[in-house]
C-alpha cells in the first residue's frame, strides 16, 4: 500500500514538475506575438534566473535554454530595432542637410532668376533626395526589417517551444 502511494505521490509532482513554467510561457507567447519584447525579456528573464515566482519552479536544462533562447532573440530584435532607426534618422538627417538648398531655390525663384543656375539646383536637389530615399530603403532598410521580421518568429517559435516543449 506505501509503494502505491509513494508511486501516486510521484507522479503527481512530476506532473506539477511539468507544468512549472506553462503560464509565464503563455504570457511569453503572446507578448512575442505583440512585439512586446521589453515584457518578453523579464519574463523569460524571471524564468532563466529563477527569480520571484519562478524561484519554486523545476525546470530542465532545457527548458531554461529555451527561454534563455527567448530572451537572446528579443533582446537582439530590439538592438536590430534601433540600428534600423539610427540608419533612418541619418538618412533623414541627410535630408535635412539637403533641404538647404530648398532655400537657394526659392530665393532664385523669387527674385526671378531662372538662369542655369536655378535649373541646376532643381536637378541637384531632386538626385540628392533620390538617392537619400533609394539608399535608405533599398537594401540597406529592406535588410534590417527582414532580419526584425525574422527575429519575430524565432522570438514566437522559441517561446512556443519553451511552453509546449516539456522533458
Amino acid at each position: 500500500m506505501k509503494d502505491i502511494d509513494s508511486i501516486e505521490q510521484q507522479s503527481k509532482v512530476q506532473q506539477h514538475r511539468n507544468r512549472d513554467g506553462v503560464e509565464i510561457g503563455y504570457a511569453m507567447i503572446v507578448t512575442s506575438f505583440f512585439s512586446m519584447d521589453i515584457v518578453t525579456i523579464v519574463l523569460g528573464s524571471i524564468v532563466t534566473c529563477g527569480c520571484c515566482c519562478a524561484s519554486e519552479y523545476q525546470l530542465s536544462k532545457k527548458s531554461k535554454r529555451l527561454a534563455t533562447i527567448t530572451v537572446v532573440t528579443a533582446v537582439a530584435k530590439i538592438i536590430t530595432w534601433g540600428v534600423f532607426f539610427v540608419l533612418f534618422f541619418n538618412s533623414f538627417y541627410q535630408l535635412l542637410g539637403v533641404s538647404n538648398n530648398i532655400g537657394e531655390i526659392n530665393d532664385d525663384f523669387n527674385t526671378g532668376n531662372y538662369g542655369s543656375d536655378f535649373n541646376n539646383d532643381i536637378t541637384d536637389f531632386n538626385d540628392e533626395i533620390t538617392h537619400i530615399a533609394i539608399t535608405t530603403l533599398s537594401a540597406g532598410g529592406n535588410t534590417i526589417l527582414n532580419l526584425i521580421c525574422i527575429l519575430s518568429i524565432m522570438n514566437i517559435l522559441f517561446a512556443c517551444l519553451y511552453t509546449f516543449q516539456r522533458g
